[in-house]
Formats: structure tokens, C-alpha cells, sequence
């Protein structure tokens, strides 16, 4: 890829970040290590980004404690690589979501049910179980296809022209 395009992913994958939980920083920082060919530095990474040392380093962190990233020591100096690929990175990032998020409002709600008097109310309630158990399902085929396009012989080009 050309220099000229970077700035335009590095935007793109902000825009990724933004969305989901890491913020966009981080995603900036994984895209800076996704496009080295090989290992690299925070000090590398702050050049190529822009970011402050301390932005870098908290950006790093979450990346190692979402296993989007690994470290290794080269030279007396730790170095950065991207070790899941983008479909990987949104399944683990939609499953995040699901178990941070969906699965308390199911507990929250199933723990008050029986304490909700009006009938209405605790209608919708059972709805809303309802529906957080059907994206509970999403979460699980999803993750299932996104292993199979990961692992499957099917070409880039095939999935494509699927698109």
C-alpha cells in the first residue's frame, strides 16, 4: 500500500474503534502494526501514528489484553505484532460486547422480575429476555461463520464476489 493511503485506513480504523469498546487509538495503533511487515516498537509505533508514549502505551495494553496483539523481545527491545486478523478481531469484539453488555441487562432483568408488579411492565420485560437470548444466538452463528471464512479453502477473490 502506498504512504499516500495511510492516513486514509488509519482514519478508517479510528472509525472501527470509535464503535467498538478499544476506542479509536488503539485501533489506529493495531492498523500501524497490521501494515509493518514485521515487528515493531512503541517508539515506531508513536512515529507512525502520532500518538503520545502514554497514549501508545494504554492503547498496547488493551490490544495484549484483547489478543489483538503479541510482544517479543528483539534486540533488548520489546516489539509489537498483529497476531488475528479483522474478522477474527469483530468476532471477539462482538462476543466482548455481548457478555459485557447484553448478558448483565438479561440478569439484571431476570433478577427483578418476579419484584415488578404491573403486568405491562413485566411483559416487557419478558420481551426484552427475550430478545437478548436472540442476540445471544447471534453472537454464537456469527462466531461460527467467522471461523469457517477463517478456516475454510475458500479463496479472498470467492468471498469477494460474494460481497
Amino acid at each position: 500500500m502506498g504512504e499516500e493511503a495511510w492516513p486514509e485506513v488509519q482514519k478508517a480504523l479510528g472509525n472501527i474503534g470509535k464503535q467498538w469498546e478499544l476506542g479509536e487509538s488503539a485501533w489506529r495503533i493495531w492498523g500501524c502494526i497490521l501494515f509493518k511487515s514485521c515487528p515493531i516498537s512503541q517508539r515506531e509505533i508513536e512515529f507512525g501514528t502520532g500518538y503520545s508514549r502514554g497514549t501508545v502505551r494504554i492503547s498496547l495494553q488493551k490490544l495484549k489484553m484483547a489478543n489483538m496483539i503479541k510482544e517479543i523481545l528483539m534486540g533488548g527491545e520489546t516489539r509489537y505484532y498483529v497476531n488475528t486478523s479483522l474478522t477474527e478481531a469483530f468476532g471477539t469484539f462482538s462476543r466482548l460486547f455481548f457478555e459485557d453488555n447484553i448478558q448483565p441487562v438479561i440478569a439484571l432483568l431476570a433478577a427483578n422480575l418476579d419484584k415488578v408488579e404491573n403486568p405491562k411492565v413485566q411483559k416487557r420485560f419478558h420481551e426484552l429476555i427475550e430478545e437478548c437470548k436472540k442476540l445471544q444466538l447471534l453472537v454464537l452463528v456469527q462466531s461460527r461463520i467467522i471461523e469457517h471464512i477463517n478456516t475454510s479453502g475458500i479463496a479472498a477473490e470467492d468471498r469477494n464476489e460474494a460481497v
